[in-house]
Parts: structure tokens; sequence; C-alpha cells
């Protein structure tokens, strides 16, 4: 579905991504793991089209990104929406949350305002979003409410790809589960794939398929999820090492095994 081929980003001579190479599946959940700096933001931009690698492609569909007329960049941004990590920001606070939902779907679909409003309350409904939430300005809300109101104007123009760069590193833990648990869902219901960009290795591991990590804006390993992700490399292990335990002999296991029970039903 999307796909980096050797692509690396330079600014004013310092380089930033160098030679990634990475592939989304269709209906996969990837995670992208690695410490703050390390190039994760500014590889959700490239992905995006938001930015232009320096060398390289991004493929979409086996389709070159970056030399789109303005008319394919538009379309292209409706299939593969990012949301970012300050939801506040991301709102326009001079307009109540149905306004800018409903101005969403004015230009990205035929639907006239009764059926738009009749998709935005579908939509709150599967994010456990109360309606009343429509009629409230952005500052009104809570973190986790916004983020929520994020990936509803997201979806309501069925997006192809979801890319979310650090959405739950504002939030409180309970508010983090919730966010992670319905993203879950929404893949397991919808076959969305989606690229779940965070420092927090706890949270990439209770969603992810596949795990990317990410070391001095390159890709130092790949963990996948069928195998428990085990890893090889020195990095990845001192990644996993800064996980809380709660006795020391619980170390190796948690760092050599992950088992996601994050979402079971025990």
């Amino acid at each position: 579905m999307l796909k980096a081929e050797n692509v690396w980003k330079v600014y004013h001579r310092e380089r930033v991504l160098h030679d990634i190479n990475l592939e989304v599946k269709s209906g996969e959940i990837l995670g992208l793991v690695g410490e703050s700096g390390c190039g994760k933001s500014t590889l959700a931009r490239l992905l995006c089209c938001y930015e232009h690698p320096s060398s390289g492609k991004v493929k979409f569909n086996g389709r070159d990104t970056t030399h789109r007329t303005k008319r394919e960049r538009s379309e292209f941004h409706r299939n593969c929406q990012l949301i970012l990590q300050d939801n506040l920001s991301s709102l326009d606070p001079t307009m109540t949350v149905g306004d800018t939902l409903l101005e969403t779907l004015k230009y990205n679909s035929r639907l006239n305002e009764v059926q738009s409003r009749e998709k935005i309350l579908l939509i709150l409904q599967k994010l456990l979003l109360d309606p009343q939430a429509l009629e409230k300005m952005p500052i009104q809300l809570s973190g986790g409410e916004r983020q929520r109101i994020n990936i509803c104007r997201a979806l309501l123009v069925e997006p192809k790809l979801l890319i979310c760069d650090e959405i739950t590193s504002s939030l409180d833990v309970i508010t983090q589960y919730n966010l992670l648990k319905m993203l879950k869902q929404i893949n397991s219901e919808t076959g969305l794939p989606l690229v779940f960009i965070s420092h927090d290795i706890n949270a990439v591991k209770s969603i992810s398929d596949r795990i990317l990590v990410m070391h001095d804006g390159t890709i130092a390993e790949e963990l996948n999820k069928s195998n428990g992700f085990v890893y090889s490399g020195r990095y990845t292990k001192r990644l996993f090492e800064s996980l809380p335990i709660t006795h020391p002999s619980q170390r190796l296991s948690l760092a050599r095994h992950f088992d996601d029970k994050l979402f079971s039903d025990d």
C-alpha cells in the first residue's frame, strides 16, 4: 500500500533521515518507535507527502507521491490522513466541533447537510463521543475528546491509511488505554491500515502487528508480533530494558518476550 524506498532527508546539510526502507501492508498496524529526535515525525510528514524526500521515493499503491498535480495531491491527502500530537491546534479555535466536521464533509464529499450530520453522528457513536460535543468549542473539550474528534474528522473522508504521530503522549493513562483500544477496534472492524508512531514502546507494542525501531535517522530493527517481538539489536535492548517493572526478576521476560494482553478478554 505505502512504501518508502531508500528515502533520505537533509535540512541545511544536516542529515535527519538516511536510507529508510519500509512498507505498510494492507490491514496491518505498523508501529514506529524510537527516542525523541530520531526522525519519527519527519518520516511521518514524508509518508503523508507534506514534505518531499531529499532523495528516494515514497509510493502509494505503486505510484510515486512526489511529482503529482495539485488535484492528485489533494486526493492523496484524503486517502492518507495524518493525526498529530497537538490535538488543540489541530482544530480551529473559532469554530464549534460540529462546524469543523461539517466543513470537512463539505469539501470532501457530495453529501447534503442532513446526510453529513447523520454520518458524523454515526462515527461519533463508534468513538464513544457524546453528540453534545458538536456544540462545543475545542477548548471546552478534554485532551482525549479532542483527539477522538481529530480521529473522527479523519475517518469522515474514508481514508485508505491512517498515520498517528504521538497521539497519546499528552494523555493520561486511562485515556491512552481507551484510545489505543478504539484504534485497534477500528482496524479490526474495517481493515484500515494504521501507522502508529510513538516513543512509548509499551503503547506501540500493545497495538502493533510489526514494529520498526528507529535510531539516529534510520531503521535499526524490525520486530514481529508473531514471534513475541524478539529482538537482537543493542539499541532495541536499551529500549526494552527501560520499561517499568514491579520486580527485578521480571526484566528479562519483559524485555525478551512481550505478551500482548492489553486487549484480551481475560
